[in-house]
């Protein structure tokens, strides 16, 4: 009788060891809240607050709740022009950067990132 317990008990043990070390599929996060636009200086008028586009020669507030279901190692800002073809003088802006600050590797960041464009940035949609 004890053998067909320390039996059914192994076989038990091992299905359970098997079953948990399946990996699970990762979820993306959810991204809400996005805001892109002029930058929310506190006591300075903006003359652009709240039209959700940015402006060449001037910072460029990004923001967004991001809820995810592990940890967040880093997050990535990639800001580029598609079918723009910049008048004299201007150029194609592109921008790209990483961000792994700790205050953004957490279960739920709130991001908020100024980024200045250049002045001679070509105008877009």
């Amino acid at each position: 009788m004890k053998m067909i317990f320390k039996l059914i008990f192994f076989s038990l043990l091992t299905t359970i060891l098997f079953i948990s070390c399946i990996d699970d599929e990762i979820q993306p996060p959810v991204i809400s809240n996005v805001e892109v636009g002029a930058v929310h200086d506190e006591g300075a008028e903006d003359v652009h607050a709240d039209e959700g586009i940015a402006h060449p020669g001037e910072s460029m507030h990004v923001g967004a709740d991001i809820l995810a279901f592990a940890r967040i190692e880093s997050i990535t800002v990639n800001i580029h022009s598609d079918e723009i073809t910049p008048a004299a003088g201007e150029v194609a802006w592109e921008f790209e950067e990483v961000y792994t600050d700790a205050k953004y590797q957490v279960l739920n960041a709130e991001l908020h990132e100024d980024i200045m464009v250049p002045e001679n940035a070509a105008l877009g949609e």
